[in-house]
């Protein structure tokens, strides 16, 4: 059961990858957000800390990415 979670979430990243390279905006954060926070489970249960800091510290870059984007920070 963990091997399919790993896979879908593997899965999921590819495809915010694919959102992103098509410039499918904001759509594409919020899938590489699920995709990342699967990734932070993942290395929890298998008590794999360099990738639990990676993939938080990814996820933090997203949240602020997301949030930039609704509250309108940077636009002229």
């Amino acid at each position: 059961m963990l091997i399919a979670f790993e896979w879908l979430s593997s899965i999921i990243l590819l495809g915010g990858v694919a959102l992103t390279s098509f410039n499918i905006f904001p759509l594409n954060l919020w899938i590489l957000l699920i995709g990342n926070l699967n990734w932070v489970i993942l290395g929890l249960v298998w008590r794999k800390w360099s990738l639990v800091a990676m993939q938080v510290i990814i996820s933090l870059i997203y949240v602020v990415g997301i949030i930039n984007m609704y509250i309108g920070a940077g636009e002229p």
